[in-house]
């Protein structure tokens, strides 16, 4: 099971069905997803299981917890991954949809 994100634009409206012409951009998931929910890098109330938006400047948020977290916590490969994703939509000046599968 995976949480697959997908580019959107800040002012762009959602589409009505998954039957869209978004970019995909890569994915993580749930044991990644809570881990960062328990350490505070993601929000507690986004919902894995649940379809959500982050707009671009939730996404600049989170990809600077992840990259300010204690030297301890090292980027694990799946934590390196996400932060690509995250990266990915900072560089498109973008925000994401995130659909559970």
């Amino acid at each position: 099971m995976m949480l697959d994100f997908y580019l959107i634009a800040d002012d762009q409206s959602e589409p009505n069905n998954r039957e869209f012409n978004l970019e995909y951009i890569g994915g993580i998931r749930a044991d990644l997803f809570y881990r960062l929910q328990t350490e505070g890098v993601i929000e507690s109330w986004f919902d894995y299981y649940s379809d959500f938006r982050w707009e671009s400047e939730i996404v600049a948020r989170i990809f600077l917890k992840l990259q300010q977290r204690p030297k301890s916590a090292a980027l694990q490969k799946e934590e390196k991954e996400f932060s690509t994703v995250l990266q990915k939509a900072i560089d498109a000046k973008s925000g994401v949809l995130a659909f559970g599968d």
